[in-house]
């Protein structure tokens, strides 16, 4: 079915402390005072994300420090297979 992970809003550290953001995984977030969904497609060295925003926006960047009480979702590999 997948993984779900949030993060502690205070510390902005993963509740589960081997998971890490990676491309793929699709996240709901607070940035800037309002909720958003995205789609994980880039993560540099330096910790910028490129996301795939759901709302029709185009593609942004954001700083992994900026995003708030994240909650991440990880599709299973045979999901991602079933759907293509």
């Amino acid at each position: 079915m997948g993984t779900t992970w949030t993060t502690d809003p205070v510390a902005r550290r993963p509740s589960n402390p081997a998971q890490d953001l990676r491309e793929g995984d699709i996240v709901e977030f607070t940035l800037k005072g309002e909720r958003r969904t995205a789609e994980i497609m880039l993560v540099t060295m330096d910790d910028v994300i490129l996301l795939d925003l759901f709302d029709g926006d185009r593609p942004a960047w954001a700083r992994r420090d900026t995003l708030r009480e994240v909650e991440i979702y990880r599709p299973e590999a045979a999901e991602v297979l079933v759907a293509a």
